[in-house]
């Protein structure tokens, strides 16, 4: 081959290149490649790590809120009801018997001919509805055509589109109030106050346009505002939130202005008639119409009293006030009345009524939660005089704790076995661990932590986690490998198995400190995946400039044989001519 040949050069080159990039470049190759290999493996465990004292941070919880304190409820049937246990129930048993759900209470109007025509109704008629500890007032107002059925869809509009008002009495606003002090408004339970002070002697059409200004600043969901009546004016407060209810009371106030003889305001936690009831009005029979308010909240204290404040709405559709009053029950299909009995508190068509270990108790809803302590009852059925009394136990939660710990088990492998792998690379070969103290040091903790005794709890005590059948093999790593124990620990000494884990010096507790000051934002693999990025960058960096310098020589070289070639064939041309020279001679 012609060294000056271009393919001559070329390879000359490449040889060149290949050589310097042995010489200079592959050892720092090498270097890099143990530093990435670094780098995954300490990523890999700093991961392992993480999740495992994810698990422990829940084991070591040592409140109310430990996991040992888990709880769980067994019945011997669940067609009638539902029974949840949270943390830190007490163990027990229980006989329980479903012999009333809890009902809304429901009011139905007379039916009505739909079609019939009613001018007698023209005006404003306003309903009171108390429900619980709520007042709300519904107001509407007819015209001189209605129907039946059109005054019963407005009473249920005004029911269903209400919202908590508070409207103070109608003043001449030009007459002059004089006066100061604080009074306060209450939504929902949150009191804000208003401070006044009109002694200098404002017209109450000023005094309102200052109330709304204040109010509108000082209270939220709320919206206040002026009202106009030719010259009288009044204030206007509407609470935003359907579900909140709002109190302006006299007895609230250090001043006067919300006194009878002024703005005449005194409401004591009012709500929008909508958060109280549901109108509705249906067709019972063909051409026939019927209206029937249900109360949003069912049981004997939320039961409905109804009046006609002012008008006859209720009245005109068959709710009279005797009605009402004496809570008549209906007994036919068209008949106004009651639903349900309301005689007193322990005789109602109303309440959830259980018959408990023996005893009868009542209750306002079929979510029961204040009969036993973290215990839950949730009514779905009404038993029969032949369905079998229900068996309650509550118990310790031995699938939750035993989960969370078999979690703990498989979490700690993760991380114990990616460490001990990383020593060993296929048969006995050297890992990537090799000669790393740190490494070393964290799988001699791992290991020394889960076989050794904790300390600082009584003698007869768990106090090793092969007591409650977990042992440890330097090959394997933890082993759940008497499970019997575990759920024998779970429900018979669940106290002792929460001080194993999670006391002073228990097991969940000392490894989580330990690992955490590894994976901690300061934590010593913190430090060592830095270092490591550090080395990789420079190396790359090196490496690139190496190659640079590499690259750079070539080209040099490169230019250095093709000027040779360039003089070469020079001098092939010169020796061509000569030769033709001489042999025109001879």
């Amino acid at each position: 081959m012609n060294i000056l040949s271009t393919s001559g050069i070329n390879s000359l080159i490449n040889s060149y290149k290949n050589a310097e990039q042995n010489r200079r470049i592959s050892p720092l190759q090498s270097k890099l490649s143990r530093y990435n290999n670094l780098s995954t493996a300490w990523s890999t465990l700093s991961s392992k790590l993480t999740s495992l004292n994810s698990v422990l941070s829940d084991l070591k919880v040592s409140t109310s809120s430990s996991i040992f304190n888990s709880r769980t409820t067994e019945l011997s049937s669940a067609d009638f009801f539902k029974a949840t246990a949270s943390k830190n129930a007490t163990p027990s048993s229980y006989t329980m018997r479903v012999n009333q759900l809890a009902k809304s209470d429901l009011v139905v109007s007379n039916t009505m001919a739909s079609s019939t025509a009613v001018s007698s109704m023209a005006g404003s008629h306003k309903i009171k509805i108390q429900s619980g500890d709520y007042v709300s007032y519904a107001e509407l107002t007819l015209g001189s055509s209605e129907t039946n059925n059109s005054i019963m869809t407005a009473i249920s509009d005004a029911i269903n589109n209400d919202y908590a008002v508070v409207t103070s009495a109608e003043l001449d606003g030009s007459t002059s109030y004089n006066g100061n002090g604080t009074f306060k408004i209450n939504i929902n339970g949150t009191e804000t106050s208003i401070d006044y002070d009109y002694s200098a002697g404002f017209t109450y059409s000023e005094v309102v346009d200052d109330l709304v200004s204040k109010i509108t600043s000082k209270v939220s969901g709320v919206t206040a505002e002026k009202v106009t009546n030719g010259s009288n004016v009044s204030l206007k407060v509407t609470v935003n939130d359907k579900s909140q209810y709002i109190s302006m009371e006299t007895a609230n106030d250090t001043g006067t202005l919300l006194d009878s003889s002024h703005f005449n305001i005194n409401v004591a936690k009012e709500k929008a008639a909508s958060a109280l009831a549901t109108g509705s009005v249906f067709t019972p029979t063909s051409g026939n119409s019927k209206l029937s308010i249900t109360a949003e909240n069912s049981g004997y204290d939320n039961r409905l009293i109804l009046s006609d404040a002012s008008g006859s709405a209720l009245n005109f559709v068959g709710l009279t006030s005797t009605l009402l009053t004496n809570r008549t029950v209906t007994t036919t299909d068209t008949d106004a009345g009651f639903m349900y009995s309301s005689t007193s508190a322990t005789s109602n068509g109303l309440n959830s009524v259980i018959e408990f270990n023996g005893i009868s108790v009542q209750r306002n809803s079929n979510t029961i939660d204040d009969l036993v302590t973290n215990v839950t009852f949730d009514l779905t059925s009404k038993m029969e005089s032949t369905d079998a009394t229900v068996n309650v136990a509550v118990k310790n939660n031995t699938d939750e704790i035993k989960g969370k710990i078999n979690d703990f088990i498989s979490k700690f492998n993760d991380a114990y076995l990616t460490i001990k792998n990383n020593y060993f690379s296929g048969k006995g070969g050297r890992g990537v661990f090799v000669g790393d103290t740190t490494a070393l040091s964290l799988m001699r903790t791992l290991q020394n932590t889960v076989i050794s005794k904790v300390s600082g709890l009584p003698d007869n005590a768990y106090s090793y986690l092969s007591q409650v059948g977990i042992t440890f093999d330097p090959s394997t790593g933890l082993t759940m490998s008497d499970s019997s124990k575990l759920e024998a620990a779970i429900q018979n000494e669940p106290a002792q198995l929460a001080d194993l884990f999670n006391s002073d010096s228990g097991m969940a507790v000392s490894l989580y400190n330990t690992l955490d000051a590894y994976v901690g934002a300061d934590g010593s693999i913190t430090d060592i995946s830095s270092s490591i990025s550090n080395n990789i960058s420079f190396l790359n960096n090196k490496i690139d400039y190496i190659q640079t310098s590499i690259d750079k020589s070539s080209e040099n070289l490169r230019k250095q044989y093709e000027r040779l070639q360039m003089q070469y064939a020079t001098l092939l041309s010169q020796q061509s001519f000569y030769s033709s020279l001489s042999g025109g001679m001879f």
